[in-house]
């Protein structure tokens, strides 16, 4: 839809619009009815777990109003009125939460299993009240676009074109996840090590560890959301200097992202453990983990700016990789070298997507590189952050003996220190700050 407001191509544009939500609605609706129908067999069978059938069965109804929902969120990114799909996204978690706290005390009683339902209802009217939401903003809000004299494109092919293999890509991570939370646990018995340690170690990675980590990428995901549909418009219009300009900028703010992340968790790994789970043991996960952290995020990030540039197969391309070297290394070495193998396996895999995507992306797009600016500089700003913030940690918890004061004030001393770092290195400058601010406030 960027691409054809960009080519002021407005009756295309509006028909990407309707024929998406056709689109949605048809499969929305199968997926609905193939969830609601089968719900008894994957509760058994695939779940493991009869009581999660009820909560199945009350979120099916929610499938095609996910679906529409998102086409329209979609058009207001597109437009670049992103205002209106991030309110709507506060106020309908503001539901959800009021929802389920008003019917959980008639439902808990009754046992886990309402429980479950219970949160599964919240989410079901959420997500109607959304659509409801969005709807009517979409109503009121279309931007009075120039009625277009040229006959509508059939837009299908298109679409299908471009959703296609972003969605046979998050299928194949579907599939990749279930197999490797089938098979570690499996292939850690033959370590040696205990069912109850082996659930427990892969627990704290995929229940703690991670979910910590990938926290601070919520703010690039709002970043892609809203400069992507830019770039796809100034692809279309051969804009190469825009295009370049944005996808550096990103790019660069996500690697310096990346790089705070890893001086966090390094500096302070016990005390955000201790304070975010009252729990010590993740501590050594967390720093270990924290080093692939800008890898990660790179990933997101760059995925979608390829999506943008027409290169949703790369996507797909890279997935068939990893899949096939992360499940081999799990599955053979594993029972040798137990959990190592796992970690050695998210690493290498992360790492090669990172490699293979930027890869691609420098051959079909004009941007350099700057690995001196974005990678270098950041590095020693955050090693010096994060040993001074280190430093000036054990005097505050020693003089007030408050550890989560003396965490939050060495916390912000860090970033501070990092920023300081970052703008005296020239790595990032005044102008650099003015854009990101525009664009995420």
């Amino acid at each position: 839809m960027s691409e054809e407001l960009a080519l002021r191509n407005y009756s295309n544009a509006k028909k990407v619009l309707r024929q998406s939500i056709f689109l949605s609605l048809l499969t929305g609706f199968a997926a609905a009815f193939l969830l609601y129908y089968f719900a008894v067999y994957i509760g058994r069978n695939i779940l493991n777990d009869e009581r999660t059938i009820l909560s199945l069965i009350y979120l099916a109804p929610s499938l095609p109003l996910i679906a529409v929902s998102n086409c329209y969120k979609g058009y207001f990114y597109a437009v670049g009125r992103v205002a209106k799909p991030s309110i709507v996204q506060v106020t309908e978690q503001l539901l959800r939460i009021f929802v389920i706290f008003s019917i959980m005390n008639a439902f808990l009683p009754k046992g886990l299993e309402y429980g479950c339902a219970a949160i599964a209802i919240g989410m079901t009217a959420e997500e109607i009240f959304s659509l409801i939401i969005t709807w009517l903003f979409y109503v009121s809000d279309k931007k009075p676009y120039k009625a277009s004299k040229t006959k509508a494109d059939n837009m299908l092919f298109k679409i299908l074109g471009v959703s296609l293999p972003i969605s046979a890509t998050s299928y194949l991570n579907a599939i990749l996840r279930t197999v490797e939370n089938t098979m570690i646990p499996a292939r850690l018995l033959l370590y040696g090590l205990s069912a109850e340690t082996a659930m427990s170690l892969y627990g704290m990675i995929k229940g703690m560890v991670l979910p910590l980590l990938f926290f601070p990428s919520s703010f690039l995901t709002s970043l892609s959301s809203i400069l992507i549909p830019s770039v796809a418009g100034d692809n279309a219009t051969s804009n190469e200097r825009k295009v370049s300009e944005t996808l550096s900028k990103v790019l660069h703010f996500t690697a310096i992202s990346g790089i705070l992340v890893v001086a966090v968790f390094v500096a302070f790994p016990s005390e955000i453990a201790v304070a975010v789970y009252s729990d010590n043991q993740v501590a050594l996960m967390l720093k270990l983990i924290s080093y692939v952290c800008p890898f990660m995020y790179l990933n997101m990030v760059i995925s979608s700016m390829l999506n943008a540039l027409g290169e949703q197969m790369i996507s797909f391309k890279v997935n068939i990789i990893e899949s096939i070297l992360k499940i081999s290394i799990i599955y053979l070495f594993v029972p040798m070298y137990g959990f190592n193998a796992y970690l050695f396996s998210l690493f290498i895999t992360t790492i090669l997507n990172t490699i293979l995507y930027l890869a691609r992306l420098l051959q079909v797009s004009c941007i350099v590189f700057d690995i001196t600016n974005w990678i270098f500089k950041p590095v020693a700003a955050g090693a010096a952050a994060g040993l001074i913030s280190r430093f000036l940690y054990n005097i505050f918890i020693q003089s007030s003996h408050h550890s989560i004061f003396a965490l939050v004030s060495a916390l912000t001393i860090l970033m501070l220190l990092y920023l300081m770092g970052l703008v005296s290195t020239k790595s990032i400058n005044l102008s650099s700050l003015k854009y990101l601010k525009k664009h995420m406030l």
